[in-house]
């Protein structure tokens, strides 16, 4: 049973030149990561409805109140994760759900992930990022491994997720973030402070400094 709190919508002041530079940004990530991945076939329907995500730089922050389903994943390095404990870390933890060969909106949450760590400094240290796939057949750990790299993710700090169908489909059942088939999913990020059974679930493409501004506001201070 998920529980709705408090939600708060958010739209960042901004200039239109400001907007033309992040969608800049944004478009540039996907040709840069265009060359490293396959669409995965993509539906011109749902390109484009990913293409508008990416446009937007609302989100809403939402508290609930998740089970986390008793599974065990992989990592990137193949070892086995069992995701209750990883993700009742004693660090404030930051998840979302990608697939690599996603050429939208995936390659767009994993730099912000990544810039949110620059934007921290030495609080990076204090925060746990995990990343699942929703594409378990094709990202296997190799593959999540090489991806992790693109983006010079610490391993230390910085998980990604997979494992069989079954256990991912259970993982995203829970986080309401199974939309079908993958090709539909959508921009999600759950914060958590550690010892908290709350999440504050992040809907919508946050920009970089946005997240950071929330991780620092909801799980830092």
């Amino acid at each position: 049973m998920v529980l709705g709190i408090a939600i708060t919508s958010v739209q960042a002041a901004e200039t239109s030149s400001s907007h033309d530079s992040m969608t800049g940004m944004h478009a540039d990530h996907v040709m840069e990561m265009g060359g490293m991945m396959h669409h995965g076939n993509m539906s011109a329907a749902e390109h484009s409805r990913h293409r508008a995500m990416m446009k937007s730089t609302k989100y809403t922050v939402t508290e609930k109140q998740y089970h986390v389903p008793a599974v065990t994943l992989m990592d990137q390095n193949g070892q086995p994760v069992e995701l209750t404990k990883r993700l009742q870390s004693n660090h404030p933890l930051a998840l979302n759900f990608i697939f690599t060969t996603c050429t939208t909106i995936c390659p767009v949450m994993t730099a912000t992930f990544s810039r949110v760590r620059k934007a921290l400094g030495p609080d990076s240290d204090r925060l746990d990022m995990v990343s699942i796939s929703i594409d378990p057949e094709y990202d296997r750990p190799a593959v999540l491994k090489d991806y992790a790299a693109k983006f010079h993710a610490d391993p230390e700090h910085w998980t990604f997720l997979t494992g069989d169908a079954d256990a991912i489909h259970d993982v995203l059942e829970e986080f309401k973030a199974l939309f079908g088939s993958k090709m539909s999913h959508k921009p999600i990020t759950l914060l958590k402070k550690p010892g908290e059974s709350a999440w504050f679930r992040i809907d919508g493409l946050a920009r970089a400094k946005d997240l950071t501004r929330e991780i620092r506001t909801r799980l830092l201070n």
